[in-house]
């Protein structure tokens, strides 16, 4: 079916036995420019790849005119690059414009942390100060990749800071922050797209950026010996994920219409019988709440993403394991048999309902 065929037959559905006035024009032109940006979307990741090369090779270029000889020039320099970049974000909407504005910004970063670290500054403050330049982008630009580089950068920041600062322990902190983050922007997705289109255009990058996020503690606690954290409270980071996953089971549960009291009842307990054994493995449970929140709201990208985050968690949870390996083999069939129960017991409970 044609897409603006579909969209008729979607209007005609919505309208029927409803007193709506839908723009229909302005409805087709928005299908219309979502149907471009769809195709020349390799057309931007080669843009994007090319500006960050072209980035590398001016940077390159700079010590031939003594730059990097100079501190105050470096920062002087990237300042200049950094507001250029924001600027040209906030006036200009095109391809070529934001190719060149995400090359800036990268150079002034890097030109800015490159005079730090020349005086000799301490890293805390380099890293803060990257960290605000990161926040104040959020509330600047538009633009998805820039968006994004902000959003992660922000994270890098904050995991440098705990790296840095020999405080491990907080990396409970970052991983309930950015557990409750995914969960609330996933919930208030309706809200950002009826906030008029400033602030929807900024939904798709905080989305994708905050699972990018939270993949990086849950890849730091997942690796046995990446961060030397406490094994002994490594559950913290779990019940917190936990906690967000139920919370979720709770809401998929409403938006399915089920209302039998058993049938809640058993999800609930098959629920917690799933994650329980999860404790002690909070980035299979973190992939899990990523799987879920993606299927709530029918988000494909961030449902790949989980199901690949998953299935290296498990692997890499497996592979740690000191067990011998039949003990191995047992424990991944009983899990696997588990989530097969769950699965059709969700399935007949959404067929009676």
């Amino acid at each position: 079916m044609e897409p603006k065929t579909r969209l008729k037959h979607l209007l005609g559905k919505i309208q029927d036995g409803n007193d709506l006035n839908l723009d229909k024009k302005a409805l087709e032109a928005a299908m219309a420019a979502n149907g471009s940006e769809k195709s020349s979307l390799s057309i931007k990741i080669l843009s994007v790849v090319g500006g960050i090369l072209a980035s590398l090779a001016f940077m390159a270029s700079l010590t031939f005119f003594g730059i990097y000889d100079s501190e105050i020039s470096m920062l002087v320099l990237g300042v200049i690059f950094i507001a250029s970049s924001l600027a040209l974000n906030r006036l200009y909407d095109n391809l070529i414009t934001d190719t060149f504005s995400i090359s800036i910004y990268l150079i002034g970063i890097a030109l800015v942390i490159a005079a730090f670290l020349s005086w000799d500054i301490d890293e805390n403050v380099v890293t803060i100060s990257v960290l605000i330049v990161a926040i104040c982008s959020l509330f600047i630009v538009r633009n998805f990749m820039l968006l994004f580089i902000s959003i992660m950068a922000i994270a890098v920041c904050l995991m440098i800071l705990i790296i840095a600062n020999d405080r491990y322990e907080l990396i409970h902190l970052f991983i309930a922050f950015y557990a409750f983050s995914l969960l609330i922007c996933f919930r208030t997705e309706a809200l950002f797209f009826t906030s008029g289109n400033k602030t929807s255009s900024v939904y798709g990058p905080l989305r994708i950026g905050l699972i990018f996020s939270f993949l990086m503690g849950l890849i730091a606690l997942g690796k046995r010996g990446l961060i030397p954290v406490d094994e002994n409270w490594i559950w913290l980071s779990s019940l917190s994920i936990l906690i967000a996953n139920v919370y979720l089971v709770y809401d998929i549960l409403k938006l399915m219409a089920v209302v039998r009291t058993n049938s809640k009842v058993l999800i609930y307990l098959l629920t917690l019988l799933v994650l329980l054994p999860t404790l002690f493995a909070p980035s299979i449970c973190g992939a899990i709440l990523i799987i879920l929140l993606s299927f709530k709201v029918n988000y494909k990208t961030g449902l790949g993403i989980g199901i690949i985050a998953l299935i290296y968690f498990v692997s890499q949870y497996y592979y740690d394991l000191t067990f011998t390996l039949l003990t191995k083999s047992i424990i991944l069939m009983s899990s696997g048999l588990v989530l097969l129960c769950c699965y059709f017991l969700l399935l007949k409970t959404s067929k009676n309902e």
